[in-house]
């Protein structure tokens, strides 16, 4: 693999601390009150070093949803799975506890705002989360440990599914409940043996 030059370590740097500042502020002060200007004075850049990295302020969105998928995932694969059935709590319920921990109303904002993008990420097989789900519960049914009555694909993707489905329950209900929790509640509705 090529090694990176230092000026392109600098430019993933410029752009992972553009990401965390302005979900920092999106966090706090809510997506529409953020603007541009926010963002690159709470970096100490400029607004073309932003534009350099990102097309707009919605772009921060679609990229860090990408982010929060390589963090679930980083969690999930740090943890030591018994079974299959655990990597399958283990993956979505960490999910759940990583969407509570940015909170329903920054979590609100990236779902509004996901609707209005054209690149439809939340919904790509290719996801890694998508993918790692694919895999467990590919393997819990080649053990029998779950029931194969449809394939590993259909079923990640209602899992998927219903997540978004519980997320969005979630906001609408101004995270009132633990989040983690209606997640797997919804899982085992689909998959009794969880």
């Amino acid at each position: 693999m090529k090694r990176l030059t230092s000026r392109q370590k600098q430019a993933i740097a410029t752009k992972f601390k553009i990401l965390e500042i302005a979900f920092s502020l999106f966090k706090s002060k809510g997506y529409d009150s953020v603007k541009v200007q926010d963002i690159c004075d709470a970096a100490e850049i400029s607004v073309g070093a932003f534009y350099h990295h990102f097309n707009s302020k919605l772009e921060i969105i679609n990229t860090g949803y990408e982010q929060v998928d390589t963090l679930l995932i980083e969690r999930y694969e740090s943890k030591t799975h018994n079974d299959y059935r655990q990597m399958i709590i283990d993956l979505m319920g960490e999910g759940g506890n990583l969407l509570e921990e940015l909170g329903w109303p920054f979590v609100s904002e990236v779902y509004k705002n996901l609707m209005t993008l054209d690149n439809k990420y939340t919904l790509s097989e290719n996801r890694p989360v998508y993918i790692e789900l694919k895999h467990a519960l590919m393997h819990a049914m080649e053990i029998g440990a779950i029931e194969q009555t449809h394939s590993p694909d259909s079923l990640a993707m209602t899992i998927m599914r219903l997540s978004r489905g519980a997320i969005f329950d979630w906001c609408l209900n101004k995270g009132s409940y633990k989040l983690k929790d209606r997640i797997l509640e919804d899982i085992n509705l689909v998959i009794p043996i969880l």
